[in-house]
C-alpha cells in the first residue's frame, strides 16, 4: 500500500491531479503534430524544399569556380 495515512492519500491525489493532466495534453500534442506530416500544405512545401535543394546542388557540381 503507497499511502498510509489522510495526508499521504492527499499527496497521491495531487500528484494525479498534476502529472495526469500533463500526460494527456503531451499525447494529444503528439497525436496531432504527428499528423501534420500528412497535411497537404506540408507535402507541397517539402517537395518544394527538396526540389531547390536538388537545382542547388546540380547548380554547385556545374559552377566553375
Amino acid at each position: 500500500m503507497i499511502a498510509f495515512s489522510a495526508s499521504a492519500w492527499t499527496q497521491v491525489i495531487v500528484a494525479f491531479s498534476i502529472f495526469v493532466p500533463v500526460g494527456i495534453t503531451a499525447a494529444l500534442a503528439w497525436v496531432f503534430l504527428r499528423g501534420a506530416r500528412n497535411d497537404p500544405d506540408e507535402q507541397w512545401r517539402r517537395r518544394l524544399d527538396a526540389e531547390r535543394r536538388a537545382a542547388n546542388t546540380v547548380e554547385s557540381r556545374h559552377d566553375p569556380t
